[in-house]
């Protein structure tokens, strides 16, 4: 019996993806097609724990010819197109299958909704729409390098949106410093002789993600110039990305131009508007952002949102949250927080703010009742998540609470000797501390430290108070993602140079802990450094020392 339904992938070194892809399409799929393009990892052994129908692939710099060689294997009648950083829902893509069979359709290509986890670690989504199924009968294949869209080989589309929706894990920020993509996209994207307007918008995308916000402004600009219809879907997500990277590079006169003309073409659309009010909110013009924000939760059920879902309730209540707690408002602003949190309550940023305002008018015990009945019971949160969350909190005696943990079971031994030391350090017992960590070596130091509850930030408090030259020298032998040398250098050896925005990030943090646990001396000393930080980050650092005072 003819195969319904075919899955074709093209892989190469997704030994630690890989899995989580095939698991969720497995029993499902009727056959599974892998093309791997020259891994050198465990790879092809996975995908042939799967299915026997693993070929190799010689890469040639073209994503359609990798995905034509995949489908030219393929017997289904309808083809799906999956990337091993991707996955499905079981139950959903059961349904999606059954529906496709009982109810065929009279389209034959589908775009697909992805949804991406973006941002550090994952906890943040953008949507769009890719064209992953399509009618398996010779005549509809891939085109483009890169960015690869299907076309029927006698110009009889049937173009149609499918709601199902696909999982991607591939543009958060660990994958993307890990794979590169940015740069492997950008040399696709070059090699390309005839470039399409769309080719801008894609060329763009890579040097926002890259940083270089003014070539991706260009890009986008030139994408915008040689449009040939306004209405496509790729102009109005160069529009919002257009928008976005103006603000990021403070060009926010032209991002609410552009905005104002948006907000008449896509009226329905949410995202203009959100846009409009995270400038106003960025530049501390709370009045209209706040006018913005209400006027999106008013209206949510007659928006739609294009970029995120998170526009509509979540960021808007929490950004409120953050305005209303900056004016006192105590009710508003854990109003705000809590209705943010009942839609993510995975955003542990959320729970630290709302925990501190909570911490400044309410007793120990009484906070101590709203954690055991608002964080304590939820079924995603474990013991460890709990300790973070609590000790990201600018405020001692709410990180004191973690001591309560120190007998926890579902902690790892290292994990509990991490805390114990942390709570010496917010007690003021600097000489225990020291004498626990002489007696360790480098190596039991360091995995001390990536448990990030002793941290490194509280490694380099302690390294600046007791001027200690060995425990200098173990944080410029460790290996961070990052090179963090810059930073140590100025902290510690009185380098000037500026620094850059990951290390003015964890400079930052330092500084809070710091006057958290009122080190004066170490204080004075960072504020010595602050002339190396930004103005944008000099501003943070203000916010946070107001959060910290309120305390």
């Amino acid at each position: 019996m003819k195969p319904f339904l075919s899955i074709c992938m093209i892989v190469k070194n997704e030994e630690n993806l890989l899995r989580r892809c095939l698991d969720s399409i497995k029993g499902i799929a009727d056959e599974i097609i892998i093309a791997d393009t020259g891994s050198v990892d465990k790879t092809k052994d996975i995908a042939l724990e799967y299915t026997d129908m693993v070929f190799d692939y010689t890469w040639e710099d073209d994503f359609s010819k990798a995905r034509n060689f995949a489908a030219s294997k393929a017997s289904g009648e309808w083809i799906f197109v999956i990337d091993a950083d991707e996955f499905v829902d079981r139950d959903s893509f059961i349904k999606f299958k059954e529906d496709l069979k009982n109810n065929p359709p009279d389209y034959n290509i589908f775009a697909v909704q992805i949804v991406n986890f973006v941002g550090i670690n994952g906890k943040d989504t953008s949507l769009n729409y890719h064209e992953r199924l399509y009618k398996n009968d010779g005549l509809i294949s891939y085109y483009r390098s890169i960015h690869e869209l299907l076309k029927h080989k006698e110009s009889k589309e049937r173009r149609g949106f499918s709601d199902f929706q696909i999982y991607h894990s591939g543009y958060m920020k660990n994958i993307i410093n890990e794979k590169e993509k940015s740069n492997r996209n950008l040399t696709l994207l070059k090699k390309k002789k005839e470039k399409e307007p769309i080719d801008y918008y894609f060329l763009g995308n890579e040097y926002d993600q890259l940083g270089d916000l003014d070539k991706a402004i260009k890009y986008y600009q030139k994408g915008f110039q040689l449009k040939d219809d306004l209405n496509k879907d790729w102009v109005k997500k160069l529009l919002l990305r257009l928008v976005n990277t103006l603000h990021k590079a403070n060009r926010n006169k032209e991002a609410l131009e552009i905005i104002d003309s948006c907000e008449q073409i896509y009226p329905y659309l949410v995202d203009f508007k959100f846009y409009r009010g995270k400038i106003h909110f960025d530049e501390e013009d709370y009045e209209n952002a706040k006018e913005v924000f209400e006027e999106i939760l008013r209206k949510k059920n007659e928006l739609k949102a294009d970029s995120s879902n998170d526009f509509l309730e979540y960021l808007p209540y929490k950004l409120l949250g953050e305005i209303y707690e900056s004016e006192n408002e105590l009710h508003l602003a854990v109003h705000n927080y809590s209705r943010a949190l009942s839609i993510n309550d995975a955003d542990d940023y959320l729970w630290m703010r709302l925990i501190n305002l909570l911490a400044k008018h309410s007793s120990l015990e009484e906070l101590a009742n709203f954690l055991n009945n608002n964080l304590l019971n939820k079924p995603n949160v474990t013991p460890l998540r709990v300790i973070k969350i609590l000790l990201s909190v600018p405020n001692i005696n709410v990180q004191k609470l973690t001591r309560s943990f120190l007998e926890e079971p579902d902690l790892s031994s290292i994990e509990r000797e991490s805390l114990y030391i942390k709570n010496l350090l917010l007690d003021g017992d600097i000489n225990q501390v020291v004498s626990i960590l002489h007696e360790k070596t480098n190596v039991e130091i360091v995995s001390l430290l990536a448990k990030s509850i002793f941290s490194i930030i509280d490694f380099i408090i302690l390294a600046l108070k007791t001027k200690k030259m060995e425990f200098q020298k173990i944080l410029f032998e460790i290996k961070f993602d990052k090179e963090l040398n810059n930073l140590l250098n100025v902290l510690f050896n009185k380098k000037r140079k500026k620094l850059n925005s990951i290390e003015e990030e964890l400079f930052v943090s330092i500084l809070q802990q710091t006057e958290v646990i009122a080190g004066k001396s170490v204080t004075e000393h960072l504020n010595n450094k602050i002339a190396y930080i930004s103005p944008k980050t000099k501003g943070k650092i203000k916010k946070m020392r107001s959060i910290i005072l309120n305390s």
